[in-house]
């Protein structure tokens, strides 16, 4: 009766890993600049692009169209805080003027791409990884894109864990995001922070463009802009800035539109067409139950189990 579970478990943990991989660098970006910024989603498309353009010329190198994508990305991301957010941010403008330039970026690269991708012949493409079957779980096949995805989760989760909380410029990071001004007061190089928040956003968010092109069957100009609905429900989910609600997030997404989708389809006939409604649903909950999101806050899960093992306690 449950032939159906494993494979989809599998693909939702594979698909979940992806999501935290293309939407973390939109949580560093809303908790050190606080701009959620709607071009987040062409960095993805530019990743994808760029693994197409290099396994063109070296087929199956996954790490070489990775590498390529994070450095063209992060430099595009630098481009676009230089030229247009940070004129922006120096103006002082409101955060309605910023998100509407965010657009206007997301339509200025989507177009650009598209021009591209149109004398390319490129409208619709396929990266040249080669998926190769390594392993069962259940009934379902382990191919090497399932491993490589799971492990970019657990090696950009501690990457991030260990630049926030033992680099100096992580620190430095962390206290831009706390409190802006105090940190130019205490003589931390903001701009340099910033830099590195682009870099490392941009560059991610490339390289989970690559980990999805090879996922989807073929690489379209809106592949990040189709994707940006799940981007945002993963953010909202995380409270917007925390890496480790992002996680949670992701994972939650990728269930709803994996797991949970089929036992609908399973159990009560639900098409997999009605499967774009999950994140939908999941940021409706989510603003109405838990405004905050559901990252884990140390401070009150520390009281939770206090309580539980000295009830007596208030």
């Amino acid at each position: 009766m449950l032939d159906w579970l494993a494979g989809s478990i599998l693909n939702s943990i594979y698909v979940g890993s992806i999501y935290f991989v293309i939407s973390i660098g939109l949580t560093l970006t809303l908790a050190v600049v606080k701009l959620p910024n709607f071009a987040h989603a062409e960095f993805l498309t530019v990743g994808a692009y760029t693994g197409i353009f290099v396994t063109s010329f070296l087929p199956n190198n996954l790490v070489v169209a990775c590498v390529a994508a994070f450095l063209i990305c992060a430099c595009l991301a630098i481009v676009v805080n230089f030229v247009i957010y940070r004129p922006l941010f120096n103006h002082k403008v409101s955060i309605y003027i910023l998100v509407l330039a965010s657009f206007a970026v997301a339509q200025f690269i989507r177009y650009v791409v598209f021009t591209w991708a149109f004398v390319e012949n490129l409208l619709s493409s396929n990266i040249a990884i080669r998926v190769i079957p390594v392993g069962f779980f259940g009934n379902a096949t382990v191919t090497t894109i399932n491993e490589v995805a799971i492990f970019l989760t657990i090696a950009v989760g501690s990457f991030l864990a260990i630049f926030l909380n033992f680099t100096v410029i992580g620190k430095s990071m962390r206290a831009v995001a706390s409190n802006l001004e105090l940190a130019k007061l205490t003589g931390i190089n903001v701009s340099l922070v910033i830099n590195v928040m682009w870099i490392i956003a941009g560059g991610l968010a490339g390289v989970g463009g690559v980990i999805f092109g090879v996922y989807t069957s073929s690489v379209t100009p809106v592949i990040g802009f189709n994707s940006l609905l799940e981007i945002f429900s993963v953010v909202i989910i995380a409270g917007l800035t925390s890496i480790t609600g992002t996680i949670i997030g992701a994972y939650i997404v990728g269930f709803s539109e994996n797991t949970l989708m089929t036992a609908l389809n399973h159990y009560f006939g639900v098409a997999y067409s009605y499967a774009p409604i999950m994140p939908f649903a999941l940021i409706i909950i989510i603003l109405l139950f838990k405004p905050s999101g559901l990252a884990p806050n140390s401070q009150s899960t520390l009281a939770y189990f206090k309580k539980v093992i000295n009830p007596s306690q208030k």
